[in-house]
């Protein structure tokens, strides 16, 4: 299965959202997956082209790689890998989302109560039709305060197709693969070399908590023990060579 992982993130953004470490983190425990960071050329060209903004992006940028790829994974530039991502690598579904039941702060939209609610932080899908499904369903986001995460959930759970589709809420039941453990930062802790919070494993941590929160991914200024902090940084400054042009 051909796998690719991409974010979107524009210029004034990029280092605030933590990118680099971001980046670093994935590399770090997937030096031989394909990640495509999308910045302010590709944003201004398709938003223009396809008069859209950040807020109905993902599908539309996913769009672009579906022919190339079996499996395309969206993911948040404000986040930490702390693991390799074998459960989504599977790719055993046609789409699989984090939830988004936390202790900081939960939504709930229509049927959709909190405890069904799931996080678009990350997205992970082998079902091409969902892209078109959910950018052609994103004229109405901006109706709703979590725009396309809102749609997403709609769509999940309501959409004729998507909601009889093979859906995998990664986290549902045990481990962290987003927002999931916002405000148990406190709580995490290395054992045997990985990170754990409450005896589940975290393999992602998703910042969060909108703009407000920036700059993300300060690991020593968000409650995270020091022995957590130290592997948080040892991952996020992991150098992956890039060929940028003629050598």
């Amino acid at each position: 299965m051909k796998t690719v992982f991409y974010t979107t993130v524009s210029d004034s953004h990029y280092y605030g959202c933590g990118t680099p470490k971001f980046i670093n983190s994935f590399k770090h425990f997937h030096p031989d997956i394909e990640l495509i960071v999308f910045r302010q050329d590709m944003i201004d060209r398709v938003f223009k082209e396809k008069n859209i903004n950040f807020y109905k992006a993902k599908p539309t940028f996913a769009k672009l790689l579906t022919p190339y790829y079996d499996l395309i994974v969206n993911i948040d530039a404000d986040t930490v890998v702390l693991g390799r991502l074998e459960r989504i690598l599977k790719g055993d579904f046609d789409i699989a989302c984090p939830t988004n039941l936390n202790d900081y702060e939960n939504m709930s939209i229509e049927n959709v109560t909190k405890e069904m609610f799931i996080q678009a932080g990350l997205v992970a899908v082998t079902n091409k039709k969902i892209w078109d499904i959910w950018e052609k369903a994103n004229k109405d986001a901006m109706k709703y305060l979590a725009q396309e995460n809102t749609i997403l959930n709609l769509l999940w759970y309501n959409h004729p197709e998507i909601s009889k589709m093979n859906r995998l809420i990664l986290d549902k039941d045990k481990d962290y693969y987003g927002c999931k453990s916002l405000n148990r930062e406190r709580e995490f802790y290395m054992k045997d070399g990985q990170v754990m919070c409450r005896d589940e494993r975290v393999y992602l941590y998703h910042h969060a908590k909108g703009g407000g929160a920036m700059p993300k991914l300060v690991y020593e200024t968000m409650g995270f023990p020091k022995d957590v902090v130290n592997f948080m940084n040892v991952v996020s400054e992991y150098g992956k060579s890039v060929r940028y042009g003629s050598l």
